[in-house]
């Protein structure tokens, strides 16, 4: 039975940092160049990951720049676990510190970071717009409808989110994944509840 991971920070030098021959991230010149100047500007600040053996399994693009910049001698903080991981741990590591990543809120970088040249970064909140539209107008079929039809055999709650800071904060309480909806034995009712209602409840009931 393999050892529970645990994980410790230690120091290496960059270039003793062995990347992964097949890390499945690769960034764009434009990214890279981003990256130098934010390394300059802040340092390592991120810590990067690696295997028993030193093999890195997240922080490649930033140690690569660091070489770039000539700081490859430098003694970084790396984080280490206590025995090697397997060849599944370590590629799930590796797909989901790259794939893991979370969706931009367009409201709140319109309006607490105007000051930042978001375009440098490759976000667009025209794009941004364009595709809510897009996925907001777009006539799907849902799998079971919102009100029930005669015959149809299931209860449903409706949660009405009107911003994506609401629609986040109902989505982490509730721990929220697409799931298929399965009917019951008997006939349902629907009922509707605005997220604010909702979350003033959830408080009350959590304080």
């Amino acid at each position: 039975m393999l050892e529970k991971l645990a994980w410790t920070t230690q120091q290496r030098k960059v270039v003793d940092l062995l990347p992964y021959e097949y890390n499945p991230r690769k960034m764009t010149a434009q990214q890279s160049r981003k990256l130098r100047e934010s390394l300059e500007k802040f340092g390592l600040v991120e810590i990067p990951v690696i295997n028993a053996d030193g093999v890195l399994l997240a922080g490649h693009q930033r140690c690569k720049a660091m070489v770039a910049l000539g700081r490859g001698d430098e003694l970084v903080d790396v984080r280490v676990p206590n025995r090697q991981l397997t060849d599944a741990e370590f590629k799930e590591y590796n797909v989901a510190s790259n794939a893991i990543k979370g969706d931009w809120v367009d409201e709140l970088l319109r309006e607490h970071f105007a000051e930042v040249d978001l375009a440098d970064f490759g976000i667009s909140l025209a794009d941004m717009e364009q595709l809510h539209e897009q996925t907001s107008t777009k006539a799907d079929v849902p799998e079971l409808p919102i009100v029930a039809k005669f015959s149809e055999q299931y209860s449903a709650v409706v949660i009405i989110c009107t911003n994506a800071i609401d629609a986040n904060h109902v989505a982490e309480v509730l721990q929220l994944e697409q799931a298929k909806s399965y009917k019951s034995d008997r006939v349902g009712r629907t009922s509707v509840i605005h997220a604010k209602q909702f979350i003033d409840a959830w408080k009350a009931a959590k304080s």
